[in-house]
């Protein structure tokens, strides 16, 4: 075994967590439980004043390593600081609350085998499930492969994005320089779509992480997780506006989601130049009743 692990590639698995303790203990049981064995999986604590590093502690396996921070920070901070620590040659990521299948790494791993180093991304599928009934609730299944930047700055749905589905050359994360902080909010979509824009992405047709809803607990991806939420879209919306110019520039619809988000966070600013501003410009390049029924709100939110 030694031999055969010797030959294989160090996978690095990063898990931010804060005042979780009571989810964390199934997220690292997935992955020290993985099918592909030379693995190292980083705990990167963010200050946590629970019990978190005691279930850390309770699980004896060399591959598992818990790493404090001073304090809470935005999370991409928390996530670069742990690829900061970590050693392999990929890197995945896993949220506290969600868990990996037992192959999931092994498959994400004899996939690149297949591919040439074009290829900075391989991902899989994931499948929602609601934590109070334990009933599937949705699966996410992209069916994305090779160049395709200019197919994934419309939506999050027409992406790629899946933190827990992505397995990342080390080389490309650490070109792209990780997960940006200064765009409003965290984005797995924002940075699978930087890297789309220079390497080629592949995936495994499998559904090899179980995601965990409705578990009493607020998810980044909520829209109560940030505090003064709509100044932060605003800035989201305009990175994406300005660095993927040159994809809009030749898919110009493709900018209305964008547009639209901010028309609708300017108006809860009440800024209502802006908001009509970004209605008309969105409803010009993608005309439809749904946007018509929206434009009377700003006279609704004036008075």
């Amino acid at each position: 075994m030694e031999e055969v692990l010797s030959k294989s590639p160090l996978v690095s698995v990063i898990t931010i967590t804060h005042n979780r303790a009571n989810l964390l203990g199934r997220a690292i049981q997935s992955v020290l439980g993985q099918t592909y064995e030379n693995i190292e999986h980083i705990i990167v604590d963010a200050a946590s004043t629970d019990n978190t590093f005691e279930v850390v502690n309770s699980f004896v396996d060399s591959r598992l390593k818990y790493v404090k921070l001073e304090e809470n920070y935005l999370p991409a901070i928390s996530v670069n600081k742990g690829v900061q620590h970590s050693r392999g040659d990929f890197l995945c990521f896993l949220d506290d609350d969600d868990e990996y299948l037992p192959t999931r790494i092994q498959k994400a791993m004899e996939k690149f085998d297949e591919l040439d180093d074009s290829y900075g991304l391989v991902y899989c599928w994931m499948t929602y499930y609601d934590s109070k009934t334990g009933q599937f609730d949705r699966i996410h299944a992209p069916k994305l492969r090779g160049f395709v930047g200019d197919d994934v700055v419309e939506s999050p749905g027409k992406s790629v994005s899946g933190t827990p589905t992505y397995t990342f050359r080390r080389s490309v994360f650490l070109e792209l320089g990780g997960w940006r902080t200064d765009i409003g909010i965290v984005s797995d979509w924002e940075l699978a779509a930087r890297l789309c824009q220079k390497w080629k992405v592949d995936y495994v047709p499998e559904s090899l992480v179980k995601v965990y809803i409705n578990h009493g607990v607020q998810r980044m991806s909520e829209n109560g997780f940030y505090k003064n939420v709509a100044p932060k879209r605003i800035m989201f919306a305009e990175h994406f506006l300005n660095e993927f110019a040159h994809v809009y520039k030749k898919y110009p619809k493709r900018a209305c989601p964008h547009y639209e988000s901010l028309f609708r966070n300017h108006l809860v600013l009440r800024h209502w130049k802006l908001a009509w501003k970004y209605w008309c410009t969105c409803f010009k390049l993608k005309p439809s009743f749904r946007l018509l029924a929206l434009w009377p709100l700003i006279l609704i939110k004036k008075h």
